[in-house]
């Protein structure tokens, strides 16, 4: 390789960066500037093996890397360089005009591909040729044109001829012949000539470099591809390159368990190591989108994330000693599927379907059963047990409002300094105004709430009642309940539950009484943990039954036995010792699916069907549609095929993955409704479950495995069947 130092130049303002494989500058006479280009006897920087690359950009005319400290370290076959001037990578055909071809299927034989074409001529008049590739695979390519768009009818009418999806227009290879050589121009003027393939840039200083604007570990290989343009590839080591992999694709801040992280580092890795060279012809092993796995740099690294990953550094899956292709969903909806699903003609082994839902329910003893009810109802069952006091509804008596008031002071520990008068009624005002003598409320309200803000709750005549003094301090410190914001009902009686329930919020207004909430992360007879951002908490389960209560949403139901999986969220009311004086279990209403905590636990989706038009179309030739027609599922429940009847009366076949693309759902897992709109259009409704393509590894169900304690050769061995884990040499 050689290179070549030719005239200073303007150096152009364009920010673009590629995918490559190795090669680099040659041989250059020394140069008297230190900042030009300039040999090294060997490269100061090492990407450590084994190194992937991750094809970031393709087909850019130029590649820039700006100037940095330290410069850059620049390698290819000749040998090491540093550069220490920021420069433009230009290649060869950049400016040249490109042409667009559809490609139809790809082969590892000529005459396999071949035997396609033929049957491809016979479904459109462009030319079907059979060219092959730089990995040495064969492409059967349909049509020469101008542009991409210029090249979808050609793709319709191949489609609509009854060919199988998809197909892509993509950028021919370039007819004609090019120097493998790059030109570089540093931003001081100075120009070289680089004869190969790709050159290997590295930051002379530092852990990373920047490509399109975003920072990532290891070096930017800029690879001259097939069609005369650059690829600008991320080549970096393995193990960093999942660094900013795993937390983008299960995010160590929501689910924040180490075994779960550790199953989404060893099942990345092992995706990755099965890729390794499966877009040779373009440089690079891997994409960097969902369509391979998500990968976005050092930007999105975690610290837990991190650790998960060199706790299981080299480990990959491995089946009959082969690294396994590791799919993973994000939701599956409490079960997988079969590969065949939803990736039609395969049968792998070992992604199979598997169960995704907690086996192990649990029970809380309660002291007895009650009716649904409301928060504010529970909150003063919860009081009545607390102060010992009767639990009833109804109006209250003035001889019970001193009662229960009696009873808040002696748990908060509290004697007024002159006993105040008894409310001569249970009128709302009565009460009020009783409240604000025994605790000092009305001048407490004033000092904290403006006449404004009196004016604004209750209307301009109250702003400088007594009442509504102590009204708006309750209002604004959260005491009361919603409905007593307003002044309209002051005449009216309170009844015993919204006294009571306002007791109750004093009492942990003064710190009487805590109240915690957050999920459960164990549970026995003696004890329940919940798991809280500063740590998990421990709460002692006395023998006595407690006031248990079980949440739907808003309403709640007193129990005498309620069922309780970890993971589930529960309220738990203490006292100053921490000992549990009522507990509220948060039934969770997306069931026992370990990936319950998922949004798409449960979706819908409802399109009319010109909607569906428009997203159908992008795969397959359809202008009308006339009917949808589930035809098969598995034993998962996902629909497996999809009859479509179009325009004219004319149906075919959606398959697998098909049919979530192109009615644009989260998953296969669903159930459909058909309707009409006001204006005679049908309207299809779909209500299911899960994100993704629901095979191999649940990471949101790995999460909830791993949050009910399942370490993470467990969570994998029951997402993948007769797999090993092993160190990946």
């Amino acid at each position: 390789m050689k290179i070549a130092k030719l005239s200073s130049l303007a150096v152009p303002a364009l920010v673009l960066i590629s995918c490559a494989t190795a090669t680099a500058p040659g041989p250059v006479a020394p140069a008297r500037d230190p900042n030009a280009l300039s040999p090294l006897a060997q490269s100061p920087r090492r990407i450590p093996e084994p190194k992937i690359r991750v094809g970031l950009l393709t087909d850019e005319a130029r590649a820039e890397l700006p100037r940095i400290n330290g410069g850059w370290v620049i390698v290819g076959e000749a040998g090491p360089h540093t550069l220490r001037r920021g420069f433009t990578a230009i290649a060869p055909r950049a400016g040249a005009p490109v042409r667009w071809t559809v490609r139809v299927a790809t082969f590892d034989t000529a005459a396999a591909a071949e035997q396609e074409a033929e049957r491809v001529r016979g479904m459109t008049s462009v030319p079907v040729e059979v060219v092959q590739d730089a990995a040495g695979k064969w492409r059967v390519l349909a049509g020469d044109f101008e542009s991409s768009e210029a090249g979808d009818p050609v793709r319709e009418e191949i489609l609509r001829r009854g060919y199988r999806p998809p197909l892509y227009v993509i950028r021919r290879a370039s007819a004609e012949p090019f120097a493998r050589r790059l030109v570089l121009e540093d931003d001081e003027g100075s120009r070289y000539t680089i004869e190969g393939d790709s050159i290997l840039v590295l930051p002379a200083e530092g852990e990373t470099l920047r490509i399109a604007g975003q920072p990532y570990r290891g070096g930017a290989r800029l690879r001259i591809n097939d069609r005369g343009l650059l690829n600008v590839i991320n080549e970096v080591g393995l193990e960093d390159y999942l660094r900013g992999v795993v937390p983008g694709e299960l995010g160590p801040r929501t689910y924040d368990e180490l075994e779960a992280q550790k199953a989404q580092a060893i099942a990345a890795r092992t995706y990755a190591v099965r890729r390794l060279g499966e877009f040779a012809a373009e440089g690079y092993d891997i994409c960097p989108t969902a369509a391979c796995q998500v990968y976005r740099g050092f930007s999105i690294e975690e610290e837990l994330s991190n650790q998960a990953i060199d706790a299981t550094a080299g480990m990959v899956m491995v089946h009959d000693g082969r690294p396994i292709d590791a799919l993973y969903t994000s939701t599956c909806g409490g079960e997988t599927s079969d590969v065949s699903t939803m990736f039609p003609g395969r049968d792998d082994p070992y992604l199979k379907r598997a169960r995704c839902v907690e086996l192990e329910v649990m029970r809380l003893r309660g002291r007895r059963d009650g009716e649904v009810v409301s928060e504010t109802e529970a909150s003063a069952a919860i009081f009545a047990a607390i102060a010992g006091l009767p639990a009833r509804s109804g109006s209250l008596a003035g001889a019970e409002v001193v009662a229960a008031v009696e009873a808040a002071n002696r748990i908060i520990g509290w004697t007024p300094p002159a006993p105040a008068a008894p409310p001569p009624t249970a009128r709302r005002a009565d009460v009020l105004d009783y409240l604000g003598r025994t605790w000092g409320l009305s001048a407490i309200g004033r000092e904290l709430t403006l006449p404004e803000d009196r004016a604004y709750f209750f209307g301009e005549q109250r702003a400088n009642d007594a009442t509504a003094a102590v009204q708006a301090f309750l209002v604004k410190y959260g005491i009361v309940p919603a409905q007593a914001a307003t002044g309209a009902e002051l005449d009216g009686p309170m009844p015993r539950t919204e006294l009571h329930a306002l007791l109750l919020s004093w009492l942990g207004e003064l710190g009487a009484i805590g109240d915690v909430e957050a999920r459960i992360s164990a549970l026995d007879a003696s004890r329940m943990e919940l798991k809280l951002a500063s740590g998990n908490r421990t709460f002692p389960i006395p023998p006595e039954p407690l006031p248990l209560f079980r949440r739907f949403r808003e309403r709640h139901r007193e129990e005498s036995s309620v069922p309780v999986m970890v993971s589930d969220r529960a309220r738990v009311i203490h006292d100053r010792a921490g000992t549990p004086l009522a507990i509220v279990v948060e039934a969770n209403y997306d069931g026992a699916s370990f990936d319950r905590t998922s949004g798409f636990a449960n979706w819908t989706r409802s399109y009319r069907a010109d909607q569906i038009v428009a997203s159908m179309a992008g795969r397959v030739p359809i202008r009308e549609l006339r009917g949808l027609r589930p035809l098969a599922e598995d034993a998962s429940h996902r629909v497996t095929r999809m009859e479509v009847t179009a325009e004219e009366g004319r149906t075919f076949v959606l398959e697998g993955i098909q049919i979530r693309f192109s009615l644009e759902l989260p998953d296969n897992l669903f159930e459909m409704i058909r309707t009409k709109d006001a204006d005679g259009v049908d309207r299809y409704t779909f209500f299911g479950k899960g994100w993704g393509h629901g095979t191999g590894m649940c990471q949101i169900g790995a999460y909830g495995m791993a949050f009910r304690g399942w370490d993470v050769e467990r969570i994998l061995k029951n997402f993948y069947s007769g797999i090993e884990i092993e160190r990946f040499d």
